[in-house]
């Protein structure tokens, strides 16, 4: 049996779609609401011993992402319920797959959000962890697209707003690097790395980055809108991925990872659709 936390998000909902019925549980958010607090190790290992002989994986995509939030839900969300999880699922001898960002490389000593920080003291925790027990893996992850509208706060939402609601679009001069990976794809590839029984923390990269400029242009001028997009009008951050480049992950060199560009248009063009649909 595998069990994920966090079912309802884009990532959750993906993994549990990837087993068959039998083999995974999602949990209901109020089962692990509490599960942050200093006592709950003891219920978490109660909890899962309950199901008996336990094979499978416990997968953690609950999380808050948005960095508007308070830092202290980042941080309770984030970090103590994961770190929480995988003592307690230790004991009963249950690994724990959490998620995280590969901008924890990128700006490791000076996070510019409670996002960042919350995921950079889960995957150092899992990282210290792993060194006694094996049971704990950690998987840094780069942009997702698909499964669902993009979210209203990422880049990609915001340039799917600008050309669903025909207004204008102002952004920086693009230079970020980013990857984008389809959750199909995504979903695969995390399946590989649990199979290989992994342990600490692991870059999910494809290796074919592109800038925020570049993905801006190619999707305006698709929906043929390039009067909207107004690149240059505000500043860059200072601390960003300005020239990191990912390698493709050992164990993901046979994986066919989806093209990026046109596949991001092919993804915002059914979300017009189905916004249109529901008008």
């Amino acid at each position: 049996m595998n069990f994920v936390l966090g079912s309802r998000g884009r990532l959750g909902r993906a993994i549990v779609s990837s087993f068959a019925s039998s083999q995974v549980t999602a949990l209901d958010r109020s089962d692990y609401s509490d599960w942050w607090r200093d006592d709950a190790v003891d219920r978490i290992s109660r909890y899962f011993e309950s199901y008996g002989k336990l094979n499978g994986n416990i997968y953690i995509t609950a999380g808050i992402i948005d960095p508007r939030f308070p830092a202290d839900e980042h941080h309770r969300v984030n970090f103590l319920l994961a770190r929480n999880v995988i003592k307690g699922a230790a004991r009963v001898g249950m690994r724990t797959v959490t998620f995280g960002t590969v901008m924890e490389n990128v700006i490791a000593d000076k996070p510019t959000n409670s996002y960042f920080s919350s995921k950079i003291k889960l995957g150092d925790f899992v990282s210290e962890f792993s060194v006694k027990s094996k049971l704990a893996l950690h998987i840094r992850i780069h942009t997702l697209y698909g499964g669902g509208l993009p979210d209203k706060f990422m880049f990609l939402g915001q340039l799917f707003h600008s050309i669903a609601s025909h207004t204008i679009f102002n952004m920086s001069p693009g230079a970020q690097l980013r990857e984008y990976h389809h959750i199909d794809d995504e979903i695969a590839a995390i399946s590989k790395l649990v199979e290989a029984k992994l342990s600490g923390t692991v870059d999910l990269s494809h290796g074919a980055p592109i800038t925020l400029g570049e993905l801006a242009l190619y999707v305006f001028e698709q929906f043929n809108c390039l009067e909207l997009l107004k690149i240059g009008a505000l500043s860059g951050p200072p601390n960003d991925n300005y020239g990191i480049l990912f390698e493709r992950t050992p164990l993901l060199r046979e994986l066919a990872f989806r093209d990026t560009l046109p596949s991001i248009v092919e993804y915002l063009s059914l979300c017009k659709e189905l916004l249109e649909s529901n008008k």
